[in-house]
């Protein structure tokens, strides 16, 4: 195995991931390896929260917009060969693999040492005795939020993505792939989003209630996503470093400068991650 260091950044949706992966990036030399299910697949872009090219800033990313958008859904032993395949490659050019998402599947299926598909649910409570270990040396850098703040934030990212053309984009989707009123729930299918526009679309609900619906259910994801990372670090006991964003999340709702938001994520965020990192390598 090439690559025997690796940073992983963990959280849930919407507490800068993305930002910190790219930073850190700029700073250790590293590309980043995106472990989120629903970016793996081409289109939907801003229904799935891609990171775009510009905001990429010139550092590589990997398996983002990799699977046909019709295609159905992978396993994770997919995911598995694909990322394991990825890392070893930006090892061998000298660069430290950043691997980053919030699909906490994909993280256990990429880093545990034994992989058995027999286990349905990792996650689950009925795997009381189940305590992987990670196949790398890995730092784990865990950006997280005050729930109630990141409530609100998601309500509103919603609101700019629907401002950036989310509903235009899903109905474009719905239309290619619709089956009798219907959008089949695999792969792609499973955005959040999909399920809950495509009912306005056949005029089961409104647009408000849809959109309504896709902010519970975003809201619902990131609180199953902490449940999991609670479990890798309190029942799996891998060691995490805590990076609260809180504070930048707060900032951005209340409206302050840019200037001053960035100051807060530096000092809660970046800086902490930094250190963590250069300490680890």
């Amino acid at each position: 195995m090439l690559g025997n260091k690796l940073v992983v950044i963990i959280g849930a949706t919407g507490t800068g991931k993305t930002r910190l992966s790219i930073e850190i990036a700029k700073a250790i030399g590293g590309e980043v390896v995106n472990g989120d299910k629903m970016q793996i697949y081409d289109g939907l872009d801003i229904t799935t929260n891609k990171v775009s090219l510009q905001d990429r800033c010139g550092i590589p990313h990997h398996l983002i917009a990799s699977i046909p958008h019709n295609a159905g859904d992978f396993p994770v032993s997919f995911f598995r060969y694909a990322a394991k395949t990825t890392i070893n490659c930006i090892a061998r050019r000298g660069h430290t693999p950043i691997v980053v998402g919030g699909s906490n599947s994909l993280i256990h299926g990429l880093l545990v040492d034994n992989f058995d598909l027999s286990i349905v649910d990792p996650f689950g409570q009925l795997e009381v005795s189940y305590q992987p270990t990670p196949q790398w040396q890995c730092c784990f850098l865990w950006v997280h939020v005050n729930e109630v703040i990141l409530n609100e934030y998601l309500k509103r990212r919603v609101d700019g993505m629907v401002d950036a053309g989310l509903v235009e984009e899903i109905e474009e989707y719905f239309d290619t792939l619709s089956v009798n009123g219907h959008v089949p729930y695999v792969g792609l299918g499973k955005a959040i989003g999909v399920p809950e526009l495509s009912e306005y679309f056949t005029g089961r609900v409104s647009c408000s209630d849809a959109l309504s619906m896709m902010k519970t259910n975003t809201q619902i994801l990131a609180r199953s996503q902490v449940t999991k990372i609670h479990r890798m670090v309190d029942v799996w006991g891998w060691h995490v470093h805590a990076l609260d964003c809180t504070e930048t999340i707060l900032a951005h709702l209340t409206g302050s400068n840019k200037y001053m938001e960035d100051l807060v994520w530096k000092r809660d965020v970046s800086d902490s991650g930094l250190a963590a990192i250069q300490d680890f390598l």
